[in-house]
């Protein structure tokens, strides 16, 4: 008798291909996933956006300027004679800055906002501002001089003290959009054409504002140090701080900026400094907010199909090693569970640490997975062999998510140990016998002669 081919349903190349063809297909629901975190993330700057409207925004914080008004004549092609005005202004010889962040929160439904109150001291040296403006085309108006000062979203001023010595004191008043998009405002009037003795005093603010504060170095020589209770302050900008220091309860950066470090020029009219060139000058600190969670979930995510693919490489296992049958059917409800892990880790960490929702999502998944792997493989042993194999799995997911600069590594290393441990486990399966029906025992010579 001739053996029979395997069957189409028995075959184990037939089988592994259909059930890599189910992992894959498992992609969609993960995408779809993915794109509902993507929405959730929008929301969540929407209220962000909306907080920080009725707040203040991120900031940046100059210096004071002094600025005087120029004339000139400009002729027309008719021949007519017109005047025009514009403003000249002048960065201070030294700046010496100081800003004490008070960090607070501020929630919107679900979501919730880190922002702060800033007191700033801005102690300002003008040394000869006259000498220091020079000659140019045009007449001043050297008795109208002003100091100015500028900040980023005007909304978060809740002080301006302004303390300059044998200055004119003026009412504080806004001035509109000035150099760099910066909101300008008076701060007092400065008569050059009596005096070009220095130009000194302090300027003092109380400044709210969120997600960041920034410091721009318009003067000569700009020293600026910052101090907040954050403890994972994100340094950044255009310049790096001189010193730092970061501990469990507060931070604190000190910076120091010359003149040819930056890129902006001392003197300058109004107009010449827009506000992609003033920005590129900026530095400061950002609120960073370590394993933001939806971050930890685009993390998690990325491993989706992976952790799909593992598993349903062990059930597989277990088909090939117990002889047992699983049903494509089965396979996927299988699938969708592990996909469901996801959404209810989204959903649950929007509103517990993450975690917790981690730890909340994998415990359910895998008393419903091993509780169903006992009964469609027929025994509870086996259920707890693939509940231990999940918890190993999740666990180690948890850890990739966590390692930002090592995920890679890890993963690799993961992903390498698991296809050894399979090369291993079946390495005496004959693959070609796997699945083809066993031929009847011949009749011995005793049942022959009866």
């Amino acid at each position: 008798m001739s053996l029979q081919r395997p069957a189409f349903h028995r075959s184990a190349t037939l089988k592994l291909l259909g059930v890599g063809f189910l992992a894959l297909l498992m992609a969609i629901p993960l995408s779809m996933l993915d794109d509902l975190r993507r929405e959730r993330e929008g929301r969540r700057g929407e209220a962000e956006q909306a907080l920080a409207a009725s707040y203040g925004d991120a900031q940046r914080v100059g210096a004071p300027l002094l600025r005087v008004p120029v004339e000139v004549h400009e002729t027309r092609s008719d021949g007519v004679v017109v005047p025009h005005r514009y403003w000249r202004y002048l960065m201070p010889d030294r700046v010496d800055a100081e800003a004490v962040l008070t960090i607070d929160r501020r929630r919107r439904g679900i979501f919730e906002l880190p922002v702060y109150q800033a007191d700033v001291t801005l102690a300002t040296t003008f040394s000869q501002p006259r000498a220091a403006l020079g000659a140019f085309d045009g007449e001043v108006a050297w008795s109208q001089a002003e100091l100015v000062f500028g900040v980023a979203d005007p909304r978060g001023l809740r002080r301006i003290a302004p303390d300059f010595e044998e200055v004119e004191a003026a009412r504080t008043e806004s001035l509109g959009e000035g150099p760099g998009g910066l909101s300008m405002f008076r701060l007092a009037r400065v008569d050059l054409a009596q005096r070009d003795t220095p130009v000194v005093g302090q300027l003092q603010l109380g400044l709210a504002g969120s997600r960041r504060f920034d410091w721009l170095p318009l003067a000569r020589e700009y020293r600026a140090h910052l101090s907040a209770p954050w403890p994972d302050p994100n340094f950044s900008g255009a310049f790096s701080p001189t010193r730092s220091r970061i501990d469990a309860n507060a931070s604190e950066a000190a910076w120091q900026v010359l003149e040819f470090n930056r890129n902006l020029p001392a003197v300058f009219a109004g107009g010449e400094i827009d506000a992609a060139q003033m920005s590129a000058q900026a530095f400061g600190v950002g609120l960073y907010e370590p394993g933001d969670v939806y971050q930890r979930n685009e993390r998690t995510l990325k491993y989706g199909l992976l952790v799909i693919a593992l598993s349903f490489g062990v059930f597989f296992l277990f088909e090939t090693l117990a002889k047992l049958r699983l049903h494509p059917v089965q396979y996927l409800l299988v699938g969708t569970a592990l996909a469901t892990f996801f959404l209810v880790l989204l959903a649950a960490s929007e509103h517990v640490r993450f975690g917790i929702a981690y730890l909340m999502a994998s415990v359910v998944l895998i008393a419903m997975i091993a509780g169903y792997a006992g009964a469609v493989l027929r025994r509870p042993r086996h259920g707890a062999l693939i509940a231990s194999w999940l918890a190993l799995l999740y666990a180690t997911l948890y850890v990739l998510v966590g390692a930002e600069d090592y995920a890679l590594l890890a993963g690799s290393g993961l992903v390498l140990a698991l296809i050894a441990a399979t090369m291993y486990l079946t390495r005496r399966i004959d693959w070609y016998a796997f699945g083809a029906p066993v031929p009847p025992e011949l009749p011995t010579a005793a049942e022959q002669a009866s």
